[in-house]
């Protein structure tokens, strides 16, 4: 199931907007970029579980 919605931003709502989609996609290929690693040096999968755990004793 596919939800799509349409925004029209305000002038001022815009810069927002666009640092959150920015921030978002930087999130997102780090958390992939993680995985992959792991996956290859491991020859197992991961959770997000494991994952989640394993950044926050990293940080």
């Amino acid at each position: 199931m596919n939800i799509r919605e349409r925004l029209y931003p305000q002038e001022e709502e815009l810069s927002v907007l666009v640092r959150h989609c920015s921030d978002a996609r930087y999130v997102w290929n780090l958390a992939l970029e993680q995985r992959n690693s792991w996956r290859r040096r491991r020859s197992q999968r991961i959770t997000t579980h494991s994952q989640d755990a394993r950044t926050r004793q990293s940080s």
